[in-house]
């Protein structure tokens, strides 16, 4: 197809369309990395169940914490480590298949080649060593970010904990509430962050041979400046409204696939903490495994959405069209 500097409404246009086009291949190449995330989950999950059930009913939770915290302590860290463990390995498998699914979309967009399930996996796996760098390189960048964007309501909430302890406690509990609703606008405004600063990493990862630093640059590079006039012009201007779009159609899709697990789980009374037992993992599991592969199915749209607008910054602002037709990129 055709390279050009594209309008919003192309990029999606474009994105639906290769996805369409190649949702088998794609389902395949990702279905393995949301089986890895589903099974490291669903430990983490019966391991709560086994070790502190209070933490799934809310009144249960409540109650233990106003209890002597020598008595819930011991059961909290391990669990909290365990999940911190998992979170961190699934952001990193994330991450491998981003590059393993844009190894095979961009030459598809560039029409320079069709490389094979096979040959993207491979190049995913040489590009193991620079992707956990660049995932060491990025949660230390969001840790610092998300000290500046929070620090005013975690300042806000101290100074109403202050105002509660010096006899102020009306005025104090103001204070502290406003201070929770900044850290609650902080933590938006860092997700919306970290999705536009580190958005292009697995394309990049992929198609450059770049280093994990040299990657973390390359990133900001491309996600910063502008393009054109007025907000849509602003290449963070584009990639929020993008973005949004994207996610709002994956976000639609997941809350329908959670259907059936949310109703599984009413009719045992879990969601409420109502009946003392929970649903039988022989019906919750078969309902998670369908939010599973109809994510398998969708969740690439997004990942080739990443690669078209990687394509069109590169057309933008380097060239990449003139640069492929005079010497084309194998695939």
């Amino acid at each position: 197809m055709a390279l050009k500097p594209l309008s919003i409404g192309e990029i999606v246009d474009r994105s639906t369309s290769l996805w369409r086009s190649n949702w088998k291949a794609l389902f395949q190449l990702l279905l393995g990395f949301q089986l890895v995330q589903y099974i490291s989950l669903k430990g983490i999950e019966l391991l709560i169940d086994r070790t502190l059930p209070a933490a799934k009913n809310p009144a249960q939770a409540f109650e233990l914490m106003k209890a002597d915290p020598s008595t819930w302590l011991p059961q909290v860290w391990p669990i909290a480590i365990s999940v911190m463990v998992v979170g961190l390995v699934n952001f990193f498998v994330s991450q491998v298949a981003g590059v393993a699914i844009s190894a095979f979309v961009f030459p598809r967009v560039t029409s320079a080649g069709a490389p094979s399930i096979g040959e993207a996996m491979q190049l995913a796996v040489r590009k193991l060593g620079p992707t956990f760098g660049v995932l060491v390189l990025t949660l230390g960048w969001t840790m610092l970010a998300g000290l500046l964007f929070m620090l005013p309501g975690i300042l806000t909430v101290g100074g109403g904990v202050y105002l509660a302890v010096s006899n102020s406690q009306q005025a104090g509990t103001g204070v502290a509430l406003l201070g929770t609703f900044l850290i609650l606008g902080g933590g938006l405004v860092l997700i919306l962050w970290f999705l536009i600063r580190f958005v292009l990493t697995s394309q990049v990862l992929a198609v450059e041979d770049v280093s994990a630093l040299g990657c973390f640059r390359r990133t900001d590079a491309l996600s910063s400046g502008r393009v054109g006039p007025g907000f849509a012009g602003l290449v963070k201007g584009r990639l929020t409204l993008l973005i949004s779009i994207i996610a709002f159609i994956l976000t639609v899709v997941g809350l329908v696939t959670g259907l059936p697990e949310l109703g599984i789980k009413a009719m045992f009374g879990e969601l409420t903490g109502a009946a003392s037992g929970t649903a039988p993992q022989a019906l919750v599991v078969p309902a998670q495994l369908l939010q599973v592969v109809t994510g398998a199915v969708v969740t690439p749209l997004y990942m080739v959405f990443q690669v078209v607008f990687y394509v069109d910054m590169r057309v933008r602002r380097e060239g990449l069209d003139l640069e492929l037709a005079a010497k084309p990129v194998t695939a």
